[in-house]
């Protein structure tokens, strides 16, 4: 009887201490992959890693640029006075582009006849303009496109004395208020001190610079109409509707 009891237990102290070596197996696994431990660490020290739940990720509402919309829709034309009317120019315009030499005054006029009367600038401009709605807040810029000597794209945009001045040394421009002319007083380009909020730069003269003669492109000159900052990108660029462009050439 005893020895069956003694058999018995041995038995189950072997079929223990398999149990037991058998978790340490596993234990001893787990801890290699760093994963919890099923009974202990046996004097171990090890770091587990945490199974993290993934969370999903905020929703991040983007910011909808306003659509731009031009309301603007006046027609303008680039004129040169012929000596006896206004002429519309429809085709590339040739000049000399040597040194000080007037390449243009060209006149920008809410209009696309091909001829206007050449007298009382101002009354024929005012007419014209006045057909729009808000004519009282237009006003009238330009740009200036071509390559320079290395093939780089230049781009100048053009609104007041100071942007003109940054034409220099490429090409010389200068700017003309002939609606708010004052009767008596000499014609002369605007200068910056008397650039006022009802001023209209309705002409452009462009004369020939020390490096006008690099330029290896031809030359766009863009008249725009325009009403407020909304009419330009980023970058300073008309992205209005309202504008007429001429090639010029040597």
């Amino acid at each position: 009887m005893k020895k069956r009891i003694i058999i018995a237990n041995l038995i189950i102290i072997f079929m223990l201490f398999g149990i037991l070596i058998g978790i340490y197996f596993i234990d001893q696994n787990r801890m290699k992959n760093n994963e919890p431990v099923l009974f202990s660490t046996w004097g171990k020290s090890y770091t587990t890693v945490e199974e993290v739940t993934p969370q999903p990720k905020p929703i991040i509402e983007k910011e909808i640029d306003p659509i731009y919309t031009d309301n603007n829709n006046v027609e303008l034309g680039i004129y040169i006075d012929n000596g006896y009317n206004l002429e519309l120019i429809t085709e590339d315009y040739y000049c000399d582009w040597t040194l000080e030499s007037i390449m243009g005054l060209f006149y920008t006029i809410p209009s696309r006849e091909k001829t206007l009367p050449n007298y009382n600038f101002d009354t024929i401009w005012k007419d014209l303009i006045n057909q729009y709605p808000n004519a009282q807040n237009c006003r009238i810029g330009y740009s200036l496109e071509f390559l320079i000597e290395d093939g780089t794209p230049m781009y100048y945009t053009i609104l007041d004395p100071d942007d003109a001045i940054c034409t220099f040394p490429k090409i010389m421009s200068f700017l003309y208020d002939d609606v708010n002319l004052v009767p008596g007083k000499r014609y002369y380009h605007i200068t910056q001190d008397v650039m006022y909020d009802y001023t209209i730069c309705s002409s452009i003269k462009l004369v020939g610079d020390v490096d006008t003669y690099k330029i290896p492109s031809d030359i766009k000159l863009t008249a725009f109409c325009y009403d407020s900052e909304d009419d330009f990108d980023e970058q300073g660029r008309y992205r209005g509707k309202c504008s007429y462009t001429i090639t010029i050439k040597r």
